[in-house]
């Protein structure tokens, strides 16, 4: 078998998986609702991909039930009123 037909075969998961990570930096710098859902939702995909091993679609399966917490505890604060702050200044 040709190793770039694997490189194009998993090239979809590891986008998934590359986009998630970022995701998930952005929810760590603001915790909201909107992150945690697209965090969840992409954790369901990848634990539904056949590409990957049956130990990671295991512990992106169990990831989705945190995420899915994560996104009820941002709906909550956010139904509080809580700001979700942004130390960032625009330059």
């Amino acid at each position: 078998m040709d190793p770039s037909a694997d490189d194009r075969r998993d090239a979809p998961a590891s986008a998934m998986i590359a986009g998630t990570l970022c995701l998930m930096s952005c929810y760590a710098q603001h915790a909201t609702p909107a992150y945690a859902r697209r965090i969840a939702d992409n954790l369901v995909r990848l634990a539904a991909c056949p590409g990957l091993t049956a130990e990671f679609r295991t512990v992106c399966r169990r990831m989705a039930e945190r995420w899915v917490a994560l996104e009820d505890e941002a709906l909550r604060r956010a139904g509080q009123g809580a700001m979700v702050p942004d130390p960032r200044t625009l330059q």
